[in-house]
């Protein structure tokens, strides 16, 4: 099931994707105008920093880590390696080191000689790090400062990253408005879209959350979990067509999740 991991599987998952975004994105054109390309030094760091990510997305945490550590022995100023090395740290549950990994990489990322949208990134990793330590005041701020970067690339996904820490700090208001900011950018982003319905749900503007969550029914990112949300809209609405045709979708395209076992027993309690 994918929903229920929402905080651990899709917060993994932008990190990884925003931590070398340096490495495997093109820049903005301010960066182009204003930044020199890499010299010999960064790039053989960048080799051996894409090789760590490769290994860190696999799991195997002690070979990215040498491989990070080999990618700062090359350029010891590399600040995306600082932060490659603290999302390993983090998966490691080394949270002090991976505080100093992330603010070292903050520092360099600072300089005059660094690119914004590195620093967004950066930022972005840091941020998530202190939620995941209920840290939320902190990690707001890390999140808002990424957003504000003029050339960062990955605005909504940091959106919805601050949107699922506001959800964790329990502050529902702002979580909706950094859900629709994200959706704003990225309409597909099925987490953005069902947690803003799951907040409208629980505030019972159940025709709001019908109309944010169909599209996310209806297209290839439908999860049980998004089919059982609108399931239960739909009762509550008392729409039995709707209803019909969603617990269909629900028992054919996921027969063997929970969602289908609790509409099999008409269990609607959360």
């Amino acid at each position: 099931m994918r929903w229920p991991r929402v905080f651990a599987c899709i917060g993994v998952l932008c990190l990884v994707c925003l931590g070398l975004q340096a490495c495997s994105t093109g820049t903005s054109r301010l960066d182009t105008l204003t930044q020199t390309e890499p010299d010999s030094t960064r790039l053989r760091a960048m080799r051996r920093l894409s090789l760590a990510s490769a290994y860190f997305e696999q799991g195997q945490n002690d070979i990215a880590q040498q491989e990070v550590r080999a990618a700062l022995q090359i350029d010891p100023k590399f600040a995306e390696a600082y932060s490659l090395l603290g999302l390993i740290h983090q998966r490691d549950n080394a949270v002090v080191l991976a505080e100093q990994s992330f603010e070292q990489g903050l520092q360099l990322a600072s300089l005059p000689t660094g690119r914004s949208a590195d620093l967004a990134a950066i930022e972005h990793n840091y941020g998530w790090f202190l939620c995941q330590q209920n840290r939320f005041s902190e990690a707001q701020i890390q999140l808002t400062r990424a957003v504000s970067q003029p050339s960062y690339r990955q605005v909504g996904k940091t959106w919805m990253a601050l949107g699922l820490c506001q959800v964790r700090a329990g502050a529902t208001s702002d979580a909706r408005l950094s859900f629709q900011h994200a959706l704003a950018i990225e309409p597909s982003n099925a987490v953005s879209r069902y947690q803003w319905a799951l907040l409208d749900w629980q505030d019972r503007q159940l025709s709001n959350a019908q109309a944010t969550l169909a599209p996310l029914n209806a297209g290839e990112q439908v999860s049980a979990e998004s089919l059982w949300l609108g399931i239960k809209i739909a009762r509550a609405l008392t729409q039995p067509q709707d209803l019909r045709k969603l617990s269909q979708q629900l028992t054919q395209q996921f027969p063997n999740s929970a969602q289908a076992t609790a509409w099999a027993q008409r269990k609607f309690e959360d």
